[in-house]
């Protein structure tokens, strides 16, 4: 009889820990908000770029497609050298886009970037790397396959926490229970 209640009680706890835990373990972790380069204009408008492989060699003969909202103004070639430019831009948020990726650029006007904005925006072209990441309470969190990576992620999250904490303390307190409850009458 003992026993059935402490396995009831465990049962209970395990069923409440698992509904605690489904939520966060099949949520997909909030998007990563985008990277966004900053790069100053040279006067006219001029946008100067670079285009490199993953390995950090420069990409020539490369098409390089400037974007505003999904909207093409136009495509450049990258030289021997892997540069590229763009005439008559304006101050906004861009997209640079390649046959292997687009990345978005802030784009400062002619003498309004702020101080160390580079001049030259450099564009990594090459094998995706793939990697997730999770921002929660201003921190960032990698995730990756393994069971240690996956462990990482959920104890990061602080509703999974509690309800380690709450088991722990609720096993102990059923198993209490259910031992005086079983204490024989004294004739």
């Amino acid at each position: 009889m003992k026993s059935a209640g402490i396995l009831r009680g465990v049962v209970m706890c395990l069923a409440a820990l698992g509904v605690c835990l489904s939520g966060a373990v099949f949520a997909a972790p909030p998007a990563a908000r985008p990277l966004v380069h900053d790069v100053a204009l040279a006067s006219g408008g001029m946008l100067e770029g670079q285009l490199f492989d993953a390995q950090g060699s420069p990409k020539a003969g490369m098409e390089v497609a400037l974007l505003l909202e999904q909207r093409s103004l136009g495509t450049a070639r990258t030289d021997t050298q892997g540069r590229f430019a763009f005439r008559g831009v304006r101050g906004g948020v861009y997209q640079l886009t390649t046959a292997n990726g687009t990345g978005s650029y802030r784009l400062w006007a002619p003498g309004t970037a702020p101080k160390g904005t580079p001049a030259v925006a450099m564009v990594t072209a090459g094998e995706s790397v793939v990697r997730g990441q999770y921002y929660g309470s201003g921190q960032q969190y990698s995730y990756s396959t393994s069971y240690l990576g996956q462990a990482r992620f959920l104890l990061a999250n602080p509703w999974v926490v509690s309800g380690i904490a709450a088991t722990a303390v609720a096993v102990p307190v059923g198993i209490n229970a259910a031992d005086k409850g079983n204490t024989p009458a004294s004739p």
